[in-house]
């Protein structure tokens, strides 16, 4: 039994976890990083939770996003905004899911679980209507987080729903400018390699995959 478990330390801690680490998902200030920072791929992407256009481009391009994120050929910046929050039924789903976004990227701080709760949220069957007459509980984040493979710890967290340690709706706030630098502020957005004012900027629902190495 000893010799066992040492074999699955060394497994989870030896040369094979260091690809496992490039791909370590963590909040950095207004952002979460996805991938591998060293990715060949190197994008923003700006979203709102409660977007329907947000949630096409997920709908669409999220399995192909989260196998380059794997792979190890596309880093993202994810960019939360919320534009539509008032339009919400509770009136602050977008800072929850925000929330409980980073919730589920520092608990686990795995890109996969990340980014399949992203995938999850923008679901075509879990994702909210703007102007709906109901929108996600904390508990139903919560659910979706364990569904996603997020620890036990995430899934207290967000229904708890305590903006400690990250606040969703300054995460928004803060965004928002960076976002209204760019010609067409609209979400989603997706900025290509580069900085303001050299940044290629495209619609999240165009090909830009397709313009990226993998």
């Amino acid at each position: 039994m000893l010799m066992a478990g040492l074999l699955a330390v060394a497994l989870l801690w030896g040369p094979g976890a260091g690809r496992a680490y490039a791909a370590e998902a963590a909040p950095t200030g207004d952002v979460l990083s996805i991938g591998d920072p060293a990715a060949p791929g190197q994008v923003d992407l700006y979203l709102d939770p409660l977007c329907p256009y947000s949630g096409k481009m997920v709908q669409e391009q999220g399995a192909e996003i989260g196998r380059r994120i794997e792979a190890g050929t596309l880093h993202l910046n994810v960019r939360f905004v919320g534009f539509l929050e008032k339009y919400s039924a509770s009136g602050n789903y977008d800072s929850r899911a925000i929330y409980a976004a980073f919730i589920v990227a520092d608990h686990s701080r795995s890109s996969e679980v990340t980014w399949r709760f992203i995938e999850q949220i923008f679901a075509a069957d879990h994702q909210p209507e703007e102007e709906g007459e109901t929108d996600l509980s904390n508990d139903q984040l919560a659910d979706l987080a364990t569904h996603a493979g997020a620890p036990q710890s995430a899934q207290n967290m967000i229904r708890l729903g305590l903006p400690i340690p990250f606040d969703g709706h300054a995460i928004a706030a803060n965004n928002l400018p960076l976002l209204r630098q760019f010609p067409d502020a609209g979400v989603p957005l997706v900025v290509l390699d580069g900085a303001v004012p050299d940044a290629k900027v495209v619609d999240g629902n165009s090909d830009w995959l397709d313009q990226l190495p993998h």
